[in-house]
Parts: structure tokens; C-alpha cells; sequence
């Protein structure tokens, strides 16, 4: 008969170790779609001040919350398009990558498209 001593020892110091990594995972992942989520953020806010900056204070606003961010995010990378209408539309996208170590890398892009959201609101 065999003697089962020690197994379940090694369960739970398995199930710790997995835990520990998935943790670590998450901490490392989280912060590009916090970043992502507070870009959005102002950009619907520069939306909503369209008509009373031009498009050089709202680039400039931009390019500060991008630089607070440290997002890899140039003036170029923006699209900025005034309609008719005084509306504003704003674009841009770019590529966050994330290092875990061991040389394991990832990257995530993630792109801003305000062509749908209405000026206001």
C-alpha cells in the first residue's frame, strides 16, 4: 500500500505558487487598460470642450495626459478631424507592451475611435 503522506502538502504549496503567478499576471496587465480607460476618458472630455478650444489646445491636452501616462503616443498618432458642424472627431491608437520576465513579453494594442460619440455628451 502506498503511503499518501505529503501530497496534500504539496497541493496546497502548488496552489499557493499558481496563485502568486496569477496575481502577478494581473498586476502586470492591469495598468495598460487603466491607462487606456483614463486616455478615453479625456479624450471624451476634449470632445465635450471642442467648442471652446481649437485643435491645438485639445493636441496639447492630449499630449499632456499621454506624457502623465507615459504611453507611447506622438502628436502624429493623433487624428484630430473638425467638421462642419463644429464637431470634433479624434482617433488614434498605439501598442502597449507588457515584460513578465523570463523574456516573456506581450503587447496589446488598443485604438481610441470617437467618430461615434456625439459632441456633449
Amino acid at each position: 500500500m502506498m503511503d499518501n503522506r505529503g501530497g496534500g502538502k504539496a497541493a496546497l504549496l502548488l496552489y499557493i505558487l499558481v496563485g502568486i503567478l496569477a496575481f502577478y499576471v494581473l498586476v502586470k496587465t492591469i495598468p495598460p487598460y487603466m491607462y487606456y480607460y483614463a486616455l478615453d476618458d479625456e479624450v471624451a472630455q476634449q470632445i465635450h470642450l471642442s467648442s471652446i478650444n481649437n485643435d491645438e489646445m485639445i493636441i496639447g491636452d492630449l499630449m499632456n495626459k499621454i506624457n502623465d501616462l507615459g504611453l507611447p503616443i506622438t502628436n502624429d498618432d493623433i487624428q484630430l478631424i473638425r467638421k462642419d458642424d463644429g464637431s470634433v472627431e479624434i482617433k488614434l491608437s498605439w501598442t502597449d507592451e507588457v515584460d513578465y520576465g523570463c523574456g516573456i513579453k506581450r503587447e496589446f494594442p488598443f485604438s481610441i475611435d470617437d467618430s461615434n460619440r456625439k459632441k456633449g455628451k
